[in-house]
């Protein structure tokens, strides 16, 4: 599955567009809400010896290719259904916030429309902080590429690289970790980014995507999972 972290600008802005320019109130589609979650969870790890150990049924589902493989059970599915993307007894990954806790803590009520979920700009940022503690941040290459974050860890300001990552980074629209591009997809894709290379603004579909299209919302490969 391709690694990928929705970018800030981009989230950002679509909470922008449904809140209340007032109140800050959010009226929301359920269908939506979920969407958003999944696109929050979608670099979480999931082992997938364990995970199809540990779920017999979706072992027998991989198997016979109706489902591609663990991850995307547990993005599409699994989360959803409370399902744990590893052992919990792991001390190198964070597991993203428990389902039944956040639909717990969240508003539902249905109309005409369908469920709507009922909230505020202030909660809903909430949320993608508290799902973005499970974001596993390259730590090594996270301190190597921000140097001034590297610094201050070392000054004893942020604990680690996640740490930085998950009250500061991510609304700096930094990255989590590397995410390569797959040149010839991205090309065909972006057109006009063959056109910038030609003119010198980049020299590569690599270098388009670090500098403007993580930014502007542009896949590195092909489309993400879900």
């Amino acid at each position: 599955m391709l690694r990928y972290l929705v970018p800030f600008a981009r989230l950002s802005t679509w909470v922008d567009r449904l809140a209340d320019p007032h109140s800050g109130d959010i009226d929301m589609a359920y269908f939506d809400y979920i969407a958003l979650i999944r696109r929050l969870i979608e670099p979480v790890f999931v082992d997938e010896a364990w995970y199809l150990q540990t779920y017999p049924t979706i072992a027998r589902a991989v198997a016979r290719g109706a489902i591609p493989s663990a991850a995307h059970h547990f993005l599409a599915h699994g989360y959803f259904e409370n399902r744990s993307p590893f052992a919990t007894d792991r001390e190198d990954f964070r597991s993203p916030w428990p389902f039944h806790e956040l639909r717990a803590q969240t508003k539902v009520r249905p109309d005409r429309r369908g469920l709507r979920v009922l909230t505020s700009k202030a909660e809903l940022m909430a949320v993608v902080r508290r799902l973005l503690a499970a974001v596993p941040v390259d730590e090594a290459w996270y301190r190597a590429t921000y140097k001034g974050v590297a610094a201050a860890i070392e000054r004893g300001n942020f604990r680690s690289a996640s740490a930085h990552f998950t009250e500061y980074g991510y609304a700096e629209s930094r990255w989590p970790f590397f995410m390569p591009v797959d040149a010839g997809w991205y090309l065909n894709r972006y057109p006009d980014v063959r056109a910038r290379i030609v003119e010198g603004v980049v020299t590569s579909a690599q270098e388009h995507f670090w500098s403007f299209g993580y930014r502007e919302g542009r896949f590195p490969a092909g489309a993400p999972a879900q």
